[in-house]
């Protein structure tokens, strides 16, 4: 994160570089990244908590931008957006999914659209669920304690 913020936000190629490392570490795959998307990333350094993410239109396009981006699904998107501001945007995957709803995750979902109401729905209910279940722990770190209270279950990751 602090590499994050040491980044001039014109420096379109040290912020390629940690979009990258961000994807490698998730998956063995670069995505293809646009300068115009990395501008829009730090457009969103007006959106201060999950709720108003929730309700903006930029966080909307900007996640709309990710998802276009060759090689990059929700989870990954989520991931992005997430390292470059954790105290508003959660991580998404099948397990803090299934945690917070009960159910798997919906792998069927292509269209654009249709996954940014899912992702921002979940942004929203992961607010919720951080608020009144578990106050003391930060949001930042909320996609993390879903993620653990689903593996203690013993539930297995689909593929």
């Amino acid at each position: 994160m602090s590499r994050i913020s040491s980044v001039d936000r014109k420096d379109y190629r040290a912020n390629k570089d940690i979009i990258n490392e961000i994807v490698l570490w998730k998956m063995n795959r670069r995505p293809q990244v646009q300068e115009k998307l990395i501008d829009a990333l730090f457009e969103l350094d007006t959106v201060k908590t999950p709720m108003e993410a929730v309700k903006s239109e930029k966080a909307s396009k900007i996640l709309a931008m990710l998802l276009w981006s060759k090689g990059m699904r929700l989870p990954m998107a989520s991931t992005v957006l997430h390292f470059y501001y954790p105290d508003v945007f959660p991580i998404i995957d099948q397990r803090a999914y299934r945690e917070l709803y009960g159910k798997e995750f919906p792998g069927n979902l292509t269209k654009v659209e249709a996954l940014t109401k899912l992702y921002l729905k979940y942004v929203e209910d992961c607010y919720i669920y951080q608020q009144r279940n578990c106050p003391e722990i930060p949001y930042a770190k909320i996609d993390k304690v879903l993620y653990q209270l689903d593996k203690e279950k013993g539930f297995k990751v689909k593929y």
